[in-house]
């Protein structure tokens, strides 16, 4: 049994990993577990790398929030640890009148937000941009600010950093059971032993209802939704030049062509309804016709590329479309739960809000004094599926990266 920790963090998926740099950056006494052998190894091993603005968040959500306190920060702190990101802009297509007709309320849904960037794009000048997305656009909208991310480097450098100012990282650590003692300090049981804290923070994505249980203060259900993507080698990155987004619905952001941060063309997400809360093994014949569909109906010229990889994320999608973000002030709780495939880009924004709950609900002061400094990473990758930071080694859990980074081709059966 440890001494008592400020903050107990269950999950270590890019949510966890970001509460533990923000908080041990302010001088709290942190401990993440995660029950995966390795981080970022869930919902979190599925996402598309992209960073949203927020334009297409719903107004007033706490999400739209997190997004925009994300925004202005992110990048800085990614640059400042040596990271890759690429401001790539995002290209909003309507592919008949109807969605055309659509593209106004995209705009001044993004101008409610303080978005006044949103542009709408005549036909001529689409296909100026983007010479390759196939001829029978009818309007489209440019979004500058959206941009690309390693969505595995960044989440296990944020940990990583948190380690190196004396946070404590545990995998392999699956939670069994949490009480408090007469004292109020929480008693977190797992497989490997028993670990003492203040405040325990729920950020176990897919288990997050399960864990909420183990407290007694489950409200919600987590209802996981599949997308699966393809990949295509770099060799397409003249293809397109920002992310091509379809006309948003009101459960989706759909199906999107877009470039990751090492130039692969990834076509998705799609997005099912499933019972299960672990990532598929590989795409079923349906899906990855209707993807390559997509993908000759969006930009034609793929259709001469092979696909050199798939995966696939499941998201941990609730009842409700915006985030689970409860403090339970009466027993130093916090819920972190429904944070779904906008996770990796309102991070840093959701441990700003939580650092807030933790000296105005919570009203726990760090232990250690405040260290904002971020030093410049020192970042290799010995093989396609490790990488070392400083003198430690990471296994890598996201295809984008070891695709992408590592040039590991997995060619898919079509």
């Amino acid at each position: 049994m440890e001494s008592v920790y400020d903050v107990v963090i269950i999950g270590g998926g890019i949510v966890g990993c970001s509460q533990v740099f923000t908080l041990t950056r302010l001088g709290y006494r942190c401990l993440l577990l995660e029950k995966e052998a390795h981080l970022v190894s869930m919902a979190s091993s599925g996402n598309s790398g992209m960073l949203h603005t927020g334009f297409d968040a719903p107004l007033g959500s706490i999400e739209l929030a997190c997004i925009l306190r994300c925004q202005q920060q992110v990048l800085p702190v990614i640059e400042s640890l040596g990271l890759p990101y690429s401001k790539i802009g995002a290209t909003m297509v309507a592919w008949n009148d109807q969605q055309k007709e659509k593209l106004p309320q995209v705009i001044q849904k993004a101008k409610n937000a303080n978005m006044d960037d949103v542009l709408e794009l005549s036909v001529s000048q689409l296909y100026q941009r983007e010479p390759h997305v196939a001829h029978r656009a009818t309007g489209a909208l440019w979004i500058p600010r959206e941009a690309v991310i390693d969505p595995w480097l960044t989440p296990i450098s944020f940990a990583h950093h948190a380690k190196s100012l004396g946070a404590k990282v545990l995998t392999s650590t699956m939670v069994q059971g949490c009480e408090r003692d007469s004292q109020g300090i929480w008693r977190v049981s797992t497989n490997r032993g028993l670990f003492r804290g203040r405040v325990v923070i729920n950020s176990a994505g897919l288990y997050g209802d399960v864990v909420d249980k183990l407290a007694g203060v489950q409200k919600f259900r987590i209802m996981p939704r599949l997308g699966q993507y393809l990949v295509y080698g770099s060799e397409t990155k003249s293809l397109i030049n920002s992310s091509i987004l379809p006309i948003p619905t009101d459960k989706t952001k759909g199906v999107i062509v877009f470039k990751s941060v090492y130039d692969n063309v990834i076509i998705g997400p799609t997005q099912e309804e499933t019972e299960r809360r672990t990532n598929p093994a590989g795409l079923s014949p349906r899906i990855m016709r209707s993807l390559l569909d997509h993908g000759r109906v969006s930009v034609p010229s793929l259709e001469s590329h092979p696909v050199v990889n798939t995966y696939s994320g499941v998201r941990p999608a609730t009842e409700t479309k915006d985030y689970h973000v409860v403090p339970h002030t009466d027993r130093n709780w916090l819920t972190l739960g429904g944070i779904r495939s906008t996770g990796l880009s309102s991070c840093l924004g959701v441990a700003d809000m939580v650092a807030d709950i933790m000296k105005d609900k919570f009203c726990l002061e760090p232990s250690n004094s405040a260290n904002m400094y971020l030093p410049r990473l020192d970042i290799s990758f010995t093989n396609h599926r490790t990488a070392r930071l400083g003198s430690e080694e990471y296994t890598v859990t996201h295809p984008i990266t070891y695709t992408g980074k590592c040039n590991s081709k997995v060619w898919s059966n079509l």
